[in-house]
């Protein structure tokens, strides 16, 4: 049986990817930093010696690299973190001859935008602490593959939306704003018509798991639906179900634009996007409800 490793398990993404593989029959480990669940090892990946030791003592196939550090006070420590983490997986993995590793990239690295639809030749340049730190572990990863010949698929997820998504992420923010004053504030120019790739989180878990049957030796992929959505939209969505007021704010300034190219997915992942936006977004506001 193929036995994985997770990490960051207990996050958005590593929750739902759990399920989605253990439904599948295969064997799942997973680890995290959290210190709030039983379930899974508490495991730092800063820590080489007993990251190595607890890899070692299993026999694993693939380790899909979920956990990451996304917001803190010190940019630099997003940056140590997370280079650092990856690296000690890394290193890891070749010790222990594992043959694969999937890394989760973001749409973060483009930066601002040059041309739509954004393909994976546009060029990276971004800003953030957390952007670049993705940078840096997409390098790491292209020289493992080069130098020990780890077979490495690099996944560039868009923004993503789902169940159990933390309640300061857009779309859940959005509804339980609508559902407490039954109005939905939108900037026309920062945010209202913004062109955004949205992509369910069960969508990601598919790219996973068709990242882990792939018979390439590395890639990197954009994974999105390559379709057009805007905040104005995802407000009509909410509206239909809960009859809220929508009202736009003319505040002029520029913003930037997400939308892209998923054709190298598609050829050499075999991974479409299945799931539309407006088929999913009742199911996520009555879940907010039901958890309220």
């Amino acid at each position: 049986m193929t036995k994985i490793l997770i990490t960051g398990v207990t996050g958005f993404i590593g929750s739902n990817l759990y399920d989605f593989l253990s439904s599948k029959n295969y064997s799942v480990i997973g680890i995290s930093r959290s210190q709030n669940n039983t379930l899974f090892p508490k495991i730092s990946l800063l820590n080489y010696t007993k990251l190595n030791s607890f890899i070692e003592k299993n026999n694993f196939d693939t380790v899909i690299h979920l956990a990451s550090l996304i917001e803190h006070s010190d940019p630099l420590k997003i940056l140590n973190v997370n280079y650092n983490s990856t690296l000690n997986l890394l290193k890891s993995c070749v010790k222990n001859n594992i043959p694969n590793f999937i890394f989760s990239s973001s749409h973060a690295v483009y930066g601002k935008t040059k041309y739509l639809p954004i393909d994976e030749t546009h060029r990276t340049y971004s800003k953030t602490s957390y952007g670049i730190s993705k940078l840096m572990g997409e390098n790491l990863c292209k020289l493992f593959n080069n130098n020990f010949d780890l077979n490495t698929s690099i996944l560039r997820i868009s923004s993503v939306y789902g169940k159990n998504q933390p309640k300061t992420k857009l779309v859940p923010n959005l509804i339980l704003n609508s559902m407490k004053s039954k109005k939905i504030f939108l900037n026309k120019y920062k945010n209202g018509f913004q062109i955004m790739d949205m992509i369910h989180v069960d969508d990601v878990c598919n790219s996973i798991f068709c990242a882990m049957k792939t018979h390439k030796n590395f890639g990197i992929y954009n994974i999105a639906t390559g379709k057009s959505i805007t905040v104005e939209d995802i407000a009509k969505h909410i509206k239909k179900i809960n009859d809220s007021k929508i009202l736009i704010k003319n505040i002029p300034k520029n913003t930037n634009h997400y939308k892209y190219n998923v054709k190298k997915a598609t050829t050499d992942l075999k991974f479409n996007s299945n799931i539309s936006f407006d088929r999913k977004i009742k199911e996520i506001y009555c879940d907010i409800i039901q958890n309220e």
